[in-house]
């Protein structure tokens, strides 16, 4: 076996650990983006029910929640499901959940049949 042969090889062979490596990781991060990290249904109750959601978005660190009324929403509830702060707004609460709220929209609206 020659030189060049030898470089192949070994090139070959980093660039299929890279290319492992690669869907590996995409793989493991889809599915973390998907799992919803709270009790979805205990933060329905504590924003006065699924009837009560109109509709459900996120940026990177927040999750915003457009309510039919203010009626039987629980801060303090949402903050004990892990929200480091809430807004409640004149139509809207806004929770701050980190990186978890796109997930825990995902979780919301798939709920909602959004």
């Amino acid at each position: 076996m020659d030189q060049t042969t030898l470089i192949v090889i070994i090139v070959a062979c980093v660039i299929a650990l890279f290319v492992i490596a690669y869907f590996v990781s995409k793989a493991r991060t889809k599915k973390k983006a998907t799992e919803c990290p709270i009790d979805l249904e205990a933060l329905f109750k504590a924003l006065g029910g699924v009837d009560n959601i109109v509709k459900a978005e996120s940026t990177p660190s927040t999750l915003r929640a457009t309510l039919e009324s203010q009626n039987g929403i629980d801060l303090d509830a949402i903050k004990a499901l892990g929200a480091s702060g809430v807004v409640q707004g004149a139509d809207s609460v806004t929770m701050i959940f980190g990186k978890a709220s796109a997930a825990i929209e995902a979780a919301m609206n798939a709920r909602l049949g959004k």
